[in-house]
Parts: structure tokens; C-alpha cells; sequence
């Protein structure tokens, strides 16, 4: 009896301590799966959308948050300017791709895409026909702009502008960009000018047949980055300047980087400094068949 009552008191002690460890150890991949139910996670919010028209881009576009994906699908035909004021974040960018925006539509003057926010991929995206600029980046930063084309629009294709900072615009295409209101004399391919911000780069794009200039630099007051880019028959319109690369403007002490570029068949000159007197670095850039010649006025 003494042995049976040790054997149920010993069961007893067993049978209590497994009700207390019964939670085995989580594995490392339960352990990730957990954090994540009680861990906010951009990624676990983020939608995935596909938009055929102006109100639903609009809507996925006004309601964006960091990691979105908004698809276009086929053409759009845009009214208005597309605005893209929200923000993501440095690891969870706001993402826009595909399709192409006709901004044939929209009222005189205005530009065709104003991104106001910060941290957009903004990709594989064909900008036309709007009355002003295609696209302008200003006031965000920290947007990337990857084979996004540009193309006979009434100013610039891409300009970053009034503040745009830390912007990198890789393998785009801008093209017969032309403002008619002025003869030809404002509409560049790509312009960062005027008052953009700091930490622009343009790298592996193609500027061809722009009423004005391939890239503008006029007035900018920090370095700008442009490697790896072609330039090419500019300057068609009656006043349009026709640079490949206008590198400043006079009264300038901006020293703006220029590597592994081509201008070629340009109406003016391949690379000027307009009188912009700060160092501009070129370095392994070259061209040939510009009206006026390769480089001039550069310090």
C-alpha cells in the first residue's frame, strides 16, 4: 500500500508540473510570427491596389500610407493635377507604377503630377501631354523616380523645384517637350532649377528633341548630380536656348558634378556654364555634332 500511494503521489506531482510547462519554447520562426500579431508593421497594412480611372486613382493616392502599391492599368485620362501629398517612410516607401497619365484634359497652366510628399517610388509611368510641366517634385524628399517618361508636355518634363531635396531620378526618358506660349524658350527635358533643394541626382537618363534645353540647372543653389545621361537634339523651339546640359545661370558659385555623360546634335552647346563660376567637375564626358561646340564657360 505504502508503494502504490508513493507511485499516485509522484503521478500527481508530474501530471502538475506538465500543466505548468506545457507551452513549449516558440521555434525562432513562431517567435517572428508572434512579435508581428503585437508589433505594429507598416507591412502587415499595406494594400495592394490596381486603378483603371481619374476617382479611383485619386482615391488610392489621397488615402496612401507607407507601403502601398498603386498600380495604373492601361491609360488614365487626368482632369486636374495628380497630387501625391502623402508620405511613407525611409524603409516603407509609398509606391506608384505603371500605365500612363493623358493630361491632355486638364486646365491651362496646370502641371500634370505635383508630388508635394516624401518617400514615393514613383515607376515605369508615362506622363503626356500636360498643359504645364509633366512632373514636379517640391518640398518633399527621398523620392526615386525609376524609367518614368515625359513626353509633349507644354514645359518641362521633370523638374524638382521650391525646395525638393534628396530626389534620385534613374533611366527616365523626356521627350518634344515644348511650351508654344513662349516659342520653345522654357520647356527642358529635365530641369532642377530655380530654388530646388540639396542631394539631386539624375543618373542613366535621355533627354531628346526638347524645345529648350536637355537638363536646366538656371539658378539652382546646390550641387546637382547628373551621371550617366544623353542629351540629344535640343533646342528645336524658335527661342529655346538648345543646351545639352545648361549647367547655371550668371552670378553663380555653384560646383555641380557631371560624370560619364553624352550631348550630341544639340542646336547650342554641349555642356554650359552660363556663367555659373563654382568648379563644375566633369569628368569622362563628351559628344560631338553640337551646334556651337562641346563646353563653354565652365570654371
Amino acid at each position: 500500500m505504502k508503494t502504490n500511494f508513493r507511485l499516485l503521489v509522484l503521478c500527481s506531482i508530474i501530471s502538475f508540473t506538465a500543466c505548468e510547462t506545457s507551452e513549449a519554447p516558440l521555434t525562432d520562426n513562431e517567435a517572428a510570427i508572434k512579435s508581428e500579431e503585437v508589433t505594429p508593421n507598416s507591412s502587415l497594412t499595406a494594400k495592394s491596389t490596381t486603378v483603371t480611372t481619374e476617382s479611383a486613382l485619386r482615391s488610392a493616392v489621397s488615402s496612401a500610407a507607407a507601403g502601398d502599391v498603386i498600380t495604373i492599368s492601361g491609360t488614365i485620362n487626368l482632369t486636374q493635377t495628380l497630387e501625391l501629398a502623402k508620405s511613407g517612410t525611409s524603409s516603407s516607401k509609398i509606391n506608384l507604377t505603371g500605365g500612363v497619365l493623358n493630361c491632355s484634359g486638364q486646365p491651362s497652366g496646370s502641371w500634370g503630377v505635383k508630388v508635394n510628399g516624401s518617400y514615393w517610388n514613383i515607376t515605369n509611368i508615362t506622363i503626356k501631354n500636360a498643359p504645364d510641366c509633366g512632373i514636379v517634385f517640391q518640398g518633399g524628399g527621398y523620392n526615386y523616380a525609376y524609367k518614368v517618361t515625359t513626353s509633349a508636355n507644354g514645359d518641362s518634363g521633370l523638374q524638382i523645384y521650391n525646395g525638393g531635396h534628396d530626389n534620385y531620378v534613374s533611366a527616365c526618358k523626356s521627350n518634344d517637350n515644348y511650351d508654344s506660349a513662349n516659342a520653345g524658350e522654357n520647356a527642358d527635358g529635365f530641369a532642377c532649377k530655380l530654388s530646388a533643394g540639396k542631394n539631386n541626382v539624375f543618373d542613366g537618363c535621355t533627354a531628346t528633341h526638347n524645345s529648350d534645353d536637355g537638363w536646366d540647372l538656371y539658378g539652382q543653389p546646390y550641387t546637382v548630380t547628373i551621371k550617366n545621361c544623353t542629351a540629344s537634339n535640343n533646342g528645336f523651339g524658335t527661342n529655346g536656348d538648345g543646351n545639352g546640359f545648361k549647367l547655371g545661370s550668371a552670378g553663380q558659385t555653384v560646383a555641380h558634378t557631371v560624370t560619364n555623360n553624352t550631348a550630341t546634335n544639340n542646336l547650342a552647346w554641349g555642356y554650359d556654364g552660363n556663367g555659373n563660376t563654382g568648379h563644375i567637375t566633369i569628368t569622362g564626358s563628351g559628344g560631338s555634332g553640337n551646334g556651337k561646340g562641346l563646353f563653354t564657360r565652365l570654371y
